[in-house]
């Protein structure tokens, strides 16, 4: 087994081990303020910001140099930030029931040649995600201080956390990467908090199509015919992915609708950024839905016409191979 699974798993193990299941707590929260659980802290290995450049993320203006909205985030803090204030957002709108995804950056250690920059798999990346989705919940709940927190699966690196607020009724919970083996604790978490905040962040289930055979009625009762974005709509997002072999930012914040995003120029060395390039948006106003692809696809073909490779040969029969300038 590699050192990095070996590392996060260990992790996970310390943390289970420590703390008794915060669902049973769930299930008492409408009881009495009272029975809320002691502050604990759990501790996780820090954000990477400061050890690793961002990538991913970088503060975006129009061309006239008005900053657009949704915009991407500066950084995993800024990030947090967004998300915190458009959960509470939501929330005050009436959205008890949220999905958040948020980006996580890649470990400082990845290099060029790693075929897999999460050789731990999901535990790995539970490690670095946990202290964003603890933050998160934190600045999104009202009065949120200290969060505990309990490992669900320490396989798919499931994490539960609980948020005491200002008032019995600010209390939030959280779950960072609920997945089919988790399913049942989030169903349970689900009917136990009542009217409270339920933020999902970063899920691995898209409906009971992920659930398989035997969990046909249960998951037929809970998604009501629908999927997990139906019953907990996303109200935050800043993803990265490929499209056209264009580097597209996707950003959404409650309220604000969604916005794609290009990075121009930008130069890698295998997963590695190594000149961060522009980011520019890919269409003039937010959309009011979240692009699929063919929608994200139609709109890098409008928006930039040529293949990237065709421009980079362009550029170079222009100006000569980049080493030579």
């Amino acid at each position: 087994m590699s050192r990095p699974v070996v590392a996060a798993r260990a992790n996970l193990d310390e943390m289970d081990h420590r703390h008794a299941s915060l669902l049973m707590l769930a299930l008492l929260l409408p009881l009495s303020s009272a029975l809320r659980p002691a502050q604990q802290y759990v501790g996780a290995r820090p954000t990477q910001q400061h050890v690793r450049r961002e990538t991913a993320l970088s503060s975006t203006a129009a061309g006239g140099g008005t900053r657009l909205e949704p915009r991407v985030p500066t950084d995993s803090d800024d990030m947090v930030a967004a998300a915190a204030r458009s959960v509470r957002t939501a929330l005050e709108a009436g959205v008890a029931r949220q999905t958040v995804e948020l980006h996580i950056p890649l470990p400082p250690e990845t290099s060029p040649e790693d075929l897999d920059p999460w050789p731990g798999g999901l535990p790995q990346i539970a490690e670095y995600a946990l202290p964003l989705a603890r933050d998160c919940l934190r600045k999104a709940v009202k009065g949120g201080t200290t969060v505990q927190e309990v490992v669900l699966s320490r396989d798919d690196g499931c994490v539960q956390l609980y948020c005491q607020g200002e008032t019995p009724a600010d209390d939030a919970m959280c779950i960072l990467q609920p997945g089919a083996e988790t399913f049942d604790e989030l169903r349970q978490l689900d009917g136990a908090v009542g009217d409270r905040l339920l933020v999902l962040v970063n899920p691995k289930i898209v409906g009971p199509q992920s659930l398989g055979l035997f969990q046909g009625a249960v998951s037929k009762d809970f998604f009501k015919g629908g999927s997990l974005r139906d019953k907990f709509p996303v109200t935050y997002c800043a993803q990265e992915s490929s499209c056209r072999s264009e580097d597209v930012r996707l950003v959404h914040e409650y309220g604000k609708g969604w916005r794609a995003y290009y990075v121009d120029d930008a130069e890698f060395e295998g997963q590695n950024m190594i000149s961060e390039g522009t980011i520019l948006p890919l269409h003039d106003d937010p959309l009011d839905a979240r692009p699929s692809y063919e929608e994200l696809q139609d709109l890098v073909i409008e928006k930039l016409k040529l293949p990237v490779y065709v421009r980079k040969m362009r550029e170079a029969g222009e100006k000569g191979p980049r080493f030579l300038r």
